[in-house]
């Protein structure tokens, strides 16, 4: 539905919906639809009804309450409005029964106190001043302000603890359908021929594709092809996919590390924890990867020292799994898009191999016994093929293939993650760094092409783009 017409739905009972939650994956663009809501109620005359649109995201009340307002310090509901609209003066014309407004609270993650539903005292008068968490439950109740429409914005994870007898209509963001991407991408440029070589080039790639469904995968798309479309002889290849994973990674993981760590633009560090945080996601990927599951549970995430907030909340890649309506089954998990799940276990299995030399696929030797210390790899190579004799007859491991070769590629593993999953200077990898390295990128590069010309077409395809993604250096 347009989102014009959100405000437009209605109860069980027939009468107007008066609180709305719209969720989305990490990325989809729920900002953006809150911002164009306003645009189009400002500018266009949509919603004619509604007489004021009074955004108040969650980010900017949790940094108000965290870094600017006393811990002793309670306000009213006037008074928080009164706050970020100084223009408005007086707004007890809100309290009047025939004013409908909105009250349009975007990033509802972003709002880090937990939130409690059943003991908060009731506050129905919206000049008693009270905790800022006290007015936000009440609010969404429908104690205060009740003549409001409340429309909250966030991700599931979050919004998802909300009680369900205080939501009247829940949404979900799609993103981009094939048609918005291209449109997106033709507007972005004034040059036509560069906006419809970027059309073509993103195309090649069904994975990029799909990915793009998303709108910030789709301006990092339009960046980069940008960038890459300056050098000459530029497009004449498919593109290589890995860059991409990794640029999506890095971005979500800043973006916490500004959102919900309160890090700076241009101080943005990642600690030892982030980074073994990182490790352990792409074990679970890895053992998701091997049960051929797509979704995973609180016990999965337990087992891998993983915590459930950080991960699905905080980490922006991973999702709470929407649940259908009048269940109560236990809460499901999934990566922000399956290919995602094959990218981070790729990761894993290189990082491991990258920091401790140890090939986490194969058996433990038998001199180990019972131990469960993986054996060490030789060389990059030695990684490589066990990889490939594991994707004969898996293709659920083709995936793991092609990433794993992208990461092999050294714009990838030292260019674009030295100084967060690995430190800087990144350590020597064996077999690709030195006097070796021509040699063992021709040995991978044989590998490749000899495992190509007994595979079955499908396969071929796939390790065709294997090869693109460990050699190929034009982005």
């Amino acid at each position: 539905m347009n989102v014009t017409d959100l405000l437009r739905l209605r109860r069980d009972n027939g009468e107007p919906v008066r609180t709305l939650v719209t969720t989305g994956l990490p990325g989809i663009g729920m900002s953006v639809v809150a911002a164009r809501f306003s645009m189009d109620w400002a500018e266009r005359g949509a919603n004619k009804d509604i007489q004021f649109v009074i955004p108040l995201s969650f980010e900017s009340l949790w940094s108000f309450q965290k870094f600017q307002l006393p811990p002793s310090k309670e306000m009213s509901i006037m008074e928080v409005i009164g706050h970020y609209y100084q223009g408005f003066g007086d707004v007890s014309f809100l309290d009047e029964p025939d004013c409908r407004f909105l009250l349009l609270m975007d990033s509802f993650d972003c709002y880090l106190d937990t939130l409690n539903w059943k003991k908060t005292p009731v506050v129905s008068d919206s000049r008693t001043a009270a905790h800022l968490d006290v007015l936000i439950v009440n609010l969404i109740r429908g104690n205060l302000l009740p003549s409001a429409c409340i429309w909250i914005l966030g991700r599931q994870a979050a919004v998802s603890n909300i009680p369900p007898e205080f939501i009247d209509a829940v949404t979900d963001i799609d993103g981009f359908s094939d048609e918005m991407k291209d449109d997106y991408l033709r507007r972005r440029f004034q040059d036509e021929n560069l906006a419809e070589n970027i059309v073509s080039h993103y195309k090649r790639r069904p994975v990029l594709r799909a990915l793009c469904q998303q709108p910030f995968v789709c301006w990092l798309a339009a960046t980069a092809f940008q960038r890459c479309y300056r050098y000459q002889g530029y497009g004449k290849h498919p593109p290589r996919i890995t860059p991409f994973y990794i640029h999506v990674m890095v971005i979500q993981t800043n973006r916490k590390l500004q959102r919900y760590c309160g890090q700076s633009e241009n101080h943005l560090k990642w600690s030892p924890e982030d980074v073994h945080r990182m490790r352990s996601l792409g074990k679970l990927a890895l053992t998701m990867v091997k049960k051929q599951a797509w979704v995973f549970s609180q016990q999965d995430l337990k087992e891998h020292n993983l915590d459930t907030k950080e991960i699905t909340l905080f980490s922006g890649l991973c999702t709470e799994k929407v649940p259908l309506l009048g269940t109560s089954e236990p809460k499901q998990f999934c990566f922000i898009h399956p290919t995602f799940q094959e990218f981070l276990a790729a990761m894993y299995i290189f990082m491991v191999f990258h920091l401790e030399g140890w090939n986490v696929l194969e058996e433990p030797s038998r001199k180990l016994f019972l131990s469960k210390v993986p054996r060490a790899a030789e060389s990059a190579v030695d990684l490589l093929r066990c990889v490939v004799k594991q994707t004969r007859g898996a293709p659920h491991m083709d995936m793991v293939l092609l990433f794993l070769c992208g990461m092999m590629s050294r714009g990838n593993h030292n260019d674009m993650l030295r100084g967060k999953l690995f430190q800087a200077p990144a350590p020597q990898l064996a077999g690709l760094e030195g006097t070796r390295k021509l040699q063992e990128l021709e040995e991978a590069r044989k590998l490749l092409e000899q495992e190509s010309k007994c595979a079955p077409a499908d396969r071929r395809a796939n390790l065709e783009d294997c090869l693109r993604e460990l050699v190929q250096e034009d982005e």
